[in-house]
């Protein structure tokens, strides 16, 4: 399609003369002769007679479908609407022929079109059209001047491929836009225009982007999008823009509706959302904050990489942690539950939820979920050079032997206790515990002696 483009002036006049003169200057325009030149003034433009247009409901929905480009949907419809469509059949074959990949099969079905009607411009419109698409645009620019050569030189049909040929040449988008709105004034009804208009405010709105005005490419984005609404990347472009104007909230529904749709955009997705965290915090709102951050993790984003989001989300984890004690203490352990999970989720290092989880867990004689909370404590605690207020490696031990009847283990954690920790606190209670663990096959009796009705609570 159109690389940035080039304004182009033009005030059209608002007769069928005009018109005709204009697609003979684009003509010029395109083949190096100038616009409005010698060979345009020379031709008195001839109205061609164009066949009615069928209203056939196979018909009118199965140009719909190729419009938009929905080959499966034309695929099952095109059959049916060319058993009533008449003179137009075989151009409807050649647009699903192209649409499908096939571009030998719809240069046959056009030519079987030429010669059943070679004065009807909807033929030439079509095979300019199918050109241009493929990226033929001398071709289609022939296939334009012949049409107007056999009468149909104010055809709305050949106004809108002149504008298909340009806006699928480089820096003529406007010129294209111009030339496609006109056919629409011309003729209201005028199938295949969707598309097109889609396109050319898509370019349109890019060359806005390229001059810094987004305001105005969003304006341009929707005019394209109320054209072809499940266009891909037209979608794709508003979020962008969004984004650029700071409109968070809207570009990041958008784009998890695209991405619920399956496309595959959870890391630029998890980007914005990075972004628009660091601003909802950085304009005082901090909830709305965290939970884009936390989206952002959900969605892959590098929690290392979240650069500032990384103490906010231990901030929250902090409070959450808090309030759940409170609520422990209290004597409502769900909701303690709740917050302490809360709080693992903004931070899985968070000391404080780990070590009350792990409580919870113990005390509903969940010693593996303890085990790994206490182990999580104590692990980062000899990271970060910390000296714990109580002895997590204590309850660790007894979860480990006790809980779970993993007496080795626990012997582990204590005397690895002594190694890291030489001059901790709990020294001694920790050398007296080991001397009162139970040798090997004195661990394994008692958990015999336990037995399966055992509920291994401490």
């Amino acid at each position: 399609m159109s690389v940035p483009l080039l304004s182009w002036p033009c005030h059209l006049a608002h007769t069928h003369r005009a018109l005709g003169l204009l697609v003979l200057s684009a003509c010029g325009a395109q083949s190096g002769e100038p616009q409005g030149g010698p060979e345009a003034a020379s031709i008195e433009p001839v109205a061609a007679a164009v066949p009615t247009r069928n209203d056939d409901p196979r018909v009118v929905q199965a140009r719909k479908a190729l419009d938009l480009g929905r080959a499966d949907l034309a695929r099952a419809l095109v059959p049916q609407a060319v058993a009533v469509a008449g003179s137009e059949g075989p151009l409807l074959e050649a647009r699903l022929a192209a649409l499908s990949g096939d571009h030998l099969a719809a240069l046959a079905h056009l030519e079987r079109a030429r010669r059943e009607a070679p004065e009807d411009p909807r033929v030439y419109a079509t095979a300019a059209e199918i050109h241009a698409a493929k990226g033929n645009l001398a071709e289609a620019d022939t296939e334009i001047k012949r049409g107007v050569e056999a009468g149909g030189a104010t055809a709305p049909e050949l106004a809108r491929a002149r504008g298909v040929q340009l806006i699928c040449s480089p820096g003529q988008a406007r010129h294209g836009l111009t030339l496609l709105l006109r056919a629409r004034e011309l003729d209201a009804d005028l199938p295949y225009l969707d598309r097109p208009l889609g396109q050319a405010h898509m370019l349109v709105a890019k060359e806005k982007i390229g001059a810094g005005d987004l305001t105005a490419a969003l304006t341009s984005v929707r005019q394209s999008l109320a054209h072809d609404p499940e266009e891909l990347d037209t979608r794709r472009l508003e979020v962008e823009v969004l984004m650029g104007l700071g409109e968070w909230g809207e570009g990041i529904a958008n784009m998890e509706a695209l991405l619920l749709e399956g496309l595959p955009l959870e890391a630029e997705l998890a980007g914005y959302y990075k972004n628009a965290a660091f601003w909802a915090v950085t304009h005082e709102q901090k909830e709305l904050g965290v939970k884009h951050y936390l989206r952002a993790l959900q969605l892959g984003f590098p929690r290392a990489e979240l650069g500032h989001g990384l103490s906010v989300l231990r901030a929250e984890a902090e409070d959450l942690a808090a309030r759940g004690a409170e609520f422990l203490g209290a004597g409502e352990e769900s909701a303690a539950r709740e917050l302490f999970d809360r709080a693992l989720v903004c931070d899985p290092e968070s000391l404080l939820a780990n070590n009350f989880l792990g409580n919870l867990h113990n005390g509903s004689g969940n010693f593996e979920g303890a085990v790994a909370c206490w182990n999580r404590v104590v692990d980062l605690a000899r990271t970060e050079g910390l000296e714990l207020p109580e002895a997590v490696h204590i309850k660790l031990a007894q979860a480990q032997g006790l809980g779970l009847g993993d007496f080795e283990r626990a012997r582990e954690t204590l005397e690895a206790y002594l190694v890291l920790e030489p001059t901790g606190r709990w020294v001694d209670q920790t050398r007296k515990l080991i001397a009162d663990l139970p040798e090997t096959r004195e661990s394994e009796s008692v958990q015999e002696g336990l037995g399966e009705d055992g509920d291994g609570r401490l």
